[in-house]
């Protein structure tokens, strides 16, 4: 077993991250620790909730559930540093009723406006992951990551100024 130690200085300024989760719990459960480890070696971070998390939390309403969850990701947020959420409002435990063209999409563009290089979310080739909203969510992450660099796919974009830029990692 390797346990990675914290960097010495910042070798990481200048770098983005975007931990992309489909829940308000799974990056806390996850990735919370390596994120925040990033982030004080100089990543700039961004989170990315797909869902509206409506069916997770012991509240009365699905609207007071999904405002108590953005609730706690932002005081997630706030304590890892993170710069910046962005929410992608798809319905809890139905993303695949959802065109995985439009989820696409929509990571294809904040890769490219945030200049993302990291990014955490599910594996897209998880075995056994019950959990339609994981593996959509990570399917489109893991497509959108290479599609971000090629100037064919939305040209729109560059037109925009949102220039091609390709996850490394």
């Amino acid at each position: 077993v390797y346990v990675e130690r914290r960097a010495k200085g910042r070798p990481h300024q200048g770098k983005v991250l975007a931990a992309i989760q489909p829940h308000s719990d799974d990056m806390p459960i996850y990735s919370s620790g390596t994120i925040a480890k990033l982030i004080d070696e100089g990543y700039t971070a961004y989170l990315i909730q797909v869902t509206n998390d409506e069916k997770c939390g012991p509240t009365a309403s699905f609207g007071e559930t999904i405002l108590a969850n953005e609730r706690d990701v932002e005081a997630l947020a706030k304590v890892l540093g993170i710069k910046q959420t962005f929410y992608l409002g798809y319905r809890n435990h139905l993303m695949d009723e959802a065109p995985a063209v439009e989820i696409r999409a929509r990571m294809i563009f904040l890769i490219r406006a945030l200049k993302i290089d990291t990014v955490f979310t599910f594996n897209p080739w998880g075995h056994g992951e019950e959990n339609p909203d994981h593996w959509v969510t990570a399917q489109a992450v893991e497509a959108a990551c290479w599609m971000a660099g090629n100037p064919k796919d939305y040209p729109e974009h560059l037109a925009a100024g949102v220039m091609p830029y390709s996850v490394k990692e």
